[in-house]
């Protein structure tokens, strides 16, 4: 697991409870989290990465916790 887990966690959480941030957080928080994925693509985990890249933050949430995310359109 890479060093940025624990920030694309957090990003995750602002991210997926918007009504929980703070003015402009939410904004900030994606530009980090797309930041990340930028700098990290490399050393992300494929499944993780695709989640990320394709926006697709409550899959990426389900598949940290351990479990399988619903299939989207995609396929995948």
């Amino acid at each position: 697991m890479n060093c940025f887990m624990n920030e694309i966690k957090s990003c995750l959480e602002v991210i997926t409870n918007p009504k929980n941030a703070k003015p402009g957080e939410f904004k900030q928080t994606l530009r980090r989290l797309d930041q990340i994925v930028k700098n990290e693509k490399g050393t992300l985990h494929p499944r993780l990465r695709h989640f990320l890249e394709n926006r697709s933050y409550q899959k990426a949430v389900t598949w940290l916790k351990g479990e399988i995310p619903e299939k989207g359109s995609c396929g995948g």
